[in-house]
């Protein structure tokens, strides 16, 4: 490359010739004009004073800095002009008075201008004084010109040094083009000079400043204009400070790869990156064709003055790149400053693959399964059991027609394979037959789904007391006592509002959640709605399969991310924007019958997966009508450590808990009622308050045991603002009294007759 370094030319120096002759010229002017002015006729004398207006005005706008230094460097004697700004001002001021008075007074006049100073003290003879001041002041300040008759020795020459060589006409053109139509007086941008860092046969670069505290404003379509390059070749990016920018121009066409990368970058600035987009404070690094997608992959990093990223859902950063939800996918990292940005042109994922066969599923060492394949080409895998840390629970969640049965089914084979024993419960009896065939038990339709909640949870309490009675602290598969999953499908029709056996349900999935990894029972719900309701009410569910489990998350309402808190590796996904369908963008506004049909295909199988790096990626699963045929009837695992597997169909018809039915005569069962209690129920933000006051209640009714707000959020570990709230609705609802004396504090009303004592027991049962 050619650099450079744009230094500016020395003025040339002075003539001491003419520079004399205009010194002599300014002494001399008010005193020949004094002297000669009287005899000229009054036309004559009106016209020279005229005449001698123009050196006033231009004395004036020099001594006023009026003549900038492009100007008097274009004038020739400008030099002369900028040296001598007072003494020409006072000279040409002096000269114009002389003019004025003698054509308006005459010899008169002039006479009392010349010699009024004899008549001190009057007015004629002070504007005499002032006026032999000014040519007295003219005649000393030019003293160093006038001073002397020889001429003046010149400046020393400076020592000698290389001469310069002579700067390539490209870099002339370069410069002369910016200067004219862009920073010069009348050019787009004045002021905004350009300084070449280098030039080669490609491409030149070079820094464009603008004025101290003033922002850079040119454009790339401004630099192409001027230079006939395409805008598209053109890049213009933050300089070293505010009043900076770096251009980079390319003299050749981009190569493929290159424009695309430019066109990316640009459209990330101009859309995303700007101050309201989705990303705002953020740029792009890395850029680099990526094979698995046939499209862009490149880092998404925050700007110096952005301390994070802010995950923003993903169809806005695909509208802002002008691409559908598809085709573009964004992965957070560890680090908060940096996320993975993939942009495709036709997904990977539309084609699907179909499953390799059952091998594909077996798990490695860690207990992970591949159930498909991400955007970017990795596996897809979820964790199914640890073997350091017991089994994994599973939640796969999507709307009808999203793939969820086909996942389900893998998961299931995936079990099979890996000797799981599988315990099936079908509320809708015709979910998944498949599944059905390869489950040591199964209970297909709403009574017999409930009878294999049953068995799960008889199995549950069988290992936590033999694993008391072992002093088991891990739990460690083996054939005899192997992996259980207990596989919940449509798990709403259980565990939602509308059945009959949401109680025992839902202490029965809350126990398996809570206790089942320890001792490597696997819990796998399946069904199309995120909602806290749906899963029996209880935050356990929520707390130990969504943020303890793997989450597979299909396409989905609109609502469900906002019914269930995802996880943090969730953040900026939304599965309600992944389309039913694989479409493109060229659909038209006007049916046109001669155009043939082209049936769209639908995503199941598309949907978001968190893989061993805690990364959410888009993922499709393999793609398998059936397991028919890929499962081995003679390798149905069942548990054998569990002595009355025996009796399961007994032990599945026979509801749990005092007030259920007690069904048929377990007499030949030998385990006692007592080992299938309901767990211990964490007491609920309200009955927490109410326990703290009824703790503080007087024993003998005569005064009420007031507790401050804060010594209430201490005492029961709930959020303070939950605690205000709570505390708001016991009051209105006459539970609570406030204290009339002093604010903030809380206690029970005093006991009337008859009252009872409604509080919860301590065990949390009803």
């Amino acid at each position: 490359m050619t650099t450079d370094n744009t230094a500016q030319a020395q003025p040339a120096a002075r003539n001491p010739g003419v520079e004399k002759r205009f010194a002599a010229a300014q002494v001399a002017a008010p005193l020949l004009v004094a002297a000669g002015m009287p005899f000229l006729d009054p036309q004559a004398a009106t016209t020279v004073s005229t005449f001698l207006a123009a050196p006033v005005l231009v004395a004036g706008a020099n001594v006023a800095g009026l003549l900038s230094d492009g100007v008097l460097d274009a004038v020739p004697g400008g030099d002369i002009l900028r040296a001598h700004r007072v003494p020409f001002v006072a000279s040409a001021v002096a000269t114009a008075t002389a003019a004025a008075t003698a054509t308006l007074n005459g010899t008169v006049g002039i006479d009392a201008l010349v010699a009024g100073w004899m008549t001190m003290p009057s007015l004629p003879g002070f504007v005499s004084v002032a006026w032999w001041s000014t040519v007295g002041f003219v005649g000393w300040a030019l003293r160093p010109v006038l001073g002397s008759s020889r001429r003046r020795k010149a400046p020393p020459a400076p020592p000698a040094q290389d001469p310069e060589p002579a700067r390539d006409a490209r870099v002339e053109k370069i410069l002369g083009l910016w200067d004219v139509h862009i920073s010069g007086e009348y050019g787009a941008h004045t002021g905004q000079h350009l300084t070449l860092h280098g030039v080669s046969e490609t491409d030149w670069d070079g820094l464009i400043q603008a004025a101290p505290g003033r922002p850079v404003t040119v454009t790339a379509e401004t630099v192409s204009g001027v230079y006939r390059i395409p805008a598209d070749w053109i890049t213009i990016a933050d300089g070293p400070h505010a009043s900076s920018k770096r251009v980079l121009v390319r003299l050749t066409a981009p190569t493929q790869d290159e424009s695309r990368f430019g066109e990316l970058e640009t459209r990330w600035l101009k859309r995303v990156a700007r101050s309201g987009g989705c990303m705002p404070g953020t740029h792009l690094e890395g850029l680099t064709p990526d094979p698995a997608t046939g499209g862009v992959a490149a880092w998404i990093v925050a700007d110096e003055d952005t301390d994070a990223l802010s995950m923003p859902e993903p169809f806005r950063i695909a509208g802002a790149l002008r691409k559908t939800t598809l085709l573009v996918s964004v992965e957070p990292t560890d680090d908060p400053r940096r996320a993975i940005l993939r942009v495709m042109d036709r997904s990977p994922l539309e084609d699907g693959r179909p499953l390799p066969g059952p091998k594909a599923l077996m798990a490695n060492d860690n207990g992970f399964v591949t159930l498909g394949t991400g955007v970017s080409g990795k596996p897809s895998r979820v964790q199914l059991f640890d073997p350091k840390g017991g089994a994994r629970h599973v939640l796969v969640a999507g709307v009808t027609g999203s793939g969820k049965g086909g996942v389900l089914q893998l998961i299931a084979l995936s079990y099979h394979v890996n000797s799981v024993a599988i315990i099936y419960a079908d509320p809708k009896g015709s979910s998944n037959p498949d599944v059905e065939d390869m489950s040591s038990f199964s209970g297909c339709g709403l009574d017999e789904a409930m009878g294999a909640l049953r068995l799960a949870y008889a199995l549950l309490q069988h290992r936590i007391a033999e694993s008391q009675t072992l002093r088991a602290k891990n739990f460690k598969a083996s054939a005899e006592r192997p992996y259980v999953a207990m596989i919940v499908d449509e798990f709403a029709q259980l565990l939602g509002e509308k059945s009959p056996y949401r109680a025992e349900a839902a202490m029965i999935v809350a126990a398996l959640a809570e206790q089942g990894r320890s001792l490597g029972i696997c819990l796998v719900l399946c069904g199309q709605i995120l909602n806290l309701d749906k899963m029996g009410g209880d935050t356990s569910v929520r707390d130990n399969v969504f943020y303890g489990g793997a989450l597979i998350l299909l396409r989905s309402d609109s609502a469900q991310t906002h019914r269930v808190d995802l996880p943090d590796s969730f953040d900026g996904i939304d599965p309600s924007k992944i389309p039913a369908f694989w479409k493109n963008n060229n659909e038209s506004l006007i049916y046109d019958p001669n155009v043939p049909e082209d049936d769209p295909r639908r995503t199941f199988g598309v949907g978001y997966v968190v893989g061993p790096d805690d990364r959410a990626e888009m993922m499709r699963a393999w793609i398998q009508e059936s397991a028919a045929g890929l499962w081995d009837p003679e390798a149905v695992v069942i548990p054998r450590d569990f002595p009355h597997w025996d009796e399961r169909d007994l032990i599945a018809a026979t509801p749990i808990g005092g007030d259920a039915d007690p069904g048929p005569d377990l007499d030949d069962w030998t385990p006692a009622e007592t080992t299938r209690t309901r767990p211990i129920r964490e007491l609920t933000a309200e009955e927490k308050i109410l326990r703290i006051l009824d703790d503080r209640r007087d024993p003998i009714g005569a005064d009420v045991g007031y507790i401050h707000i804060d010594d209430i959020t201490s005492m029961t570990a709930v959020a303070p603002k939950t605690v205000a709230n709570k505390l708001t609705d016991l009051v209105k609802a006459g539970k609570v009294v406030r204290n009339p004396d002093r604010a903030g504090e809380y206690g029970l009303p005093l006991y009337k007759d008859g009252d009872q004592d409604t509080l919860p027991e301590l065990d949390g049962s009803p």
